[in-house]
């Protein structure tokens, strides 16, 4: 990656197929990346104003990897339903080479190693014609130091890669985003329905989940064994024995691991 210059001033680096803005410290990347053009990304140290999915606050201290990718949209809405799988599935391979090996996604958007959340993922529309994939991960820092709340919950990258050292912050950029053109352009050729099953081997061995419907919403089951997604993208729990229910992923508010 080499120094361009840009006029918001930010170091800009220049990727295979990107421009790449990256900032010390920013309110949010995503919101920063609103507006700009296909493959363009920003990148910052720190986040002083993080968030994730349904609004949540997303701790973003110095020492974690804070990246919004900006991709082209056609504006088809249902096409593109699901994508956020497809940036997990590609985040989640880029751990695993990392040295991460156990290393595995939580529903719908949490990268996950054992019971610690060490990073999310948030997609959502940034202009008419764009997508922004944003990604935070722990990777030296320590959130719960910021937030005590998230002790024994958060974890970071860098307590699991086997004592072998960590990359470079430019080193899991360059990764990072040579894996969200990957998925990309594989979602384009096989959707959701093709990625059902490539996410199989993701999600690690079945977890008992309790669900939180949206509101208005009845579930016929709340709580079971997490088997995965079925090709439209609902949620697969095993309820009993033999018995298995689907349930429709705009039905569910929240997901919990209960153990």
């Amino acid at each position: 990656m080499t120094t361009a210059d840009h006029p918001s001033n930010a170091p800009v680096l220049r990727g295979p197929g990107w421009m790449i803005a990256h900032h010390a410290s920013v309110p949010s990347t995503q919101a920063l990346a609103r507006g700009l053009p296909p493959w363009s990304a920003v990148w910052a140290d720190e986040q002083t104003a993080g968030r994730g999915q349904l609004e949540r606050s997303f701790v973003s201290d110095t020492g974690g990897i804070y990246l919004t990718a900006v991709l082209p949209y056609d504006g088809d809405a249902l096409a593109a339903r699901g994508f956020a799988l497809a940036a997990g599935w590609a985040v989640h391979a880029v751990l695993r080479r990392a040295g991460v090996r156990e290393a595995r996604l939580r529903w719908p958007n949490d990268l996950m190693v054992g019971t610690s959340k060490v990073g999310g993922i948030l997609v959502e529309q940034g202009g008419v014609n764009t997508l922004l994939v944003g990604i935070g991960l722990n990777v030296n820092n320590r959130p719960w130091l910021a937030d005590p709340a998230l002790c024994g919950i958060a974890g970071r990258l860098a307590d699991f890669t086997g004592g072998n050292p960590v990359m470079e912050a430019e080193e899991w950029v360059r990764r990072l985003l040579r894996a969200i053109q990957l998925a990309w352009r594989e979602f384009g050729r096989i959707r959701l329905a093709g990625f059902a099953p490539v996410l199989g081997h993701c999600w690690g061995e079945p977890r008992e989940v309790a669900l939180q419907p949206t509101r208005g919403v009845t579930l016929a089951a709340t709580r079971g064994w997490f088997l995965g997604i079925d090709t439209h993208g609902a949620v697969r729990l095993r309820t009993a024995p033999g018995v298995e229910a689907r349930v429709p992923a705009h039905h569910i508010e929240r997901l919990r691991e209960v153990n």
